[in-house]
């Protein structure tokens, strides 16, 4: 857990410095033009948002996170944002909060417009920062959602999020059906990095 977490036994390897084969854009289509420089992803401004080529249901996920210092007077949303959908539907905000007494449902660390995190964990900018997510798919019967999706966030090795509901997809999210969905990230016209991105699918654990 943490920076530098190496990828367990059966994890998919998402990302790992050298290729984005396993990504292509929101619409499917491919290459994504994003850069790959100094072995980490970078957001192109304008270029859209690019997901995994693979859908997925419970997992255990790990990326890493590089922001572009700004403005100590820039609005807080155009503070190196950017996102990490978790099945292309609840946004993991990915920003430059450090400092910040108080981090609120639209800051780092926060699932969007939905939970704040617990404690702000950031970094400052312009230094490599961690997520690892435990993710629990919402369940369904016959059309109809039985449960809430569920997740758990380690922010840079602090836990911030544990076990907790979401209601419903945030903004931007698509919307909530029984089908696995794919991470996302966001392109929010800021130069974020990102690197050492592994998956590991879990079991349904029921």
């Amino acid at each position: 857990m943490g920076i530098g977490s190496s990828p367990p036994a059966g994890a998919l390897i998402l990302f790992a410095g050298d290729n984005a084969d396993a990504w292509e854009r929101a619409d499917g289509s491919r290459p994504i033009d994003w850069p790959i420089n100094d072995g980490a992803l970078v957001v192109h401004p304008g270029r859209g948002d690019v997901q995994t080529v693979g859908a997925f249901n419970d997992f255990q996920l790990h990326l890493e996170m590089w922001l572009p210092g700004t403005p100590s007077d820039a609005p807080e949303q155009d503070r190196a944002n950017s996102g990490v959908y978790l099945q292309g539907r609840y946004e993991l905000q990915v920003l430059d909060s450090f400092g910040e007494s108080v981090v609120g449902t639209d800051g780092a660390g926060a699932i969007y417009g939905m939970w704040a995190p617990s404690v702000n964990a950031s970094l400052p900018a312009e230094t490599w920062q961690s997520y690892d997510v435990v993710f629990r798919a919402a369940r369904w019967s016959e059309g109809r959602r039985t449960e809430p999706a569920r997740v758990t966030v380690w922010w840079n090795g602090v836990l911030v999020h544990d076990n907790v509901p979401l209601s419903g997809s945030t903004a931007g999210g698509i919307p909530e059906t029984s089908d696995a969905g794919p991470i996302r990230l966001q392109d929010h016209g800021h130069p974020v990095r990102y690197r050492n991105i592994w998956l590991v699918p879990l079991a349904n654990r029921d």
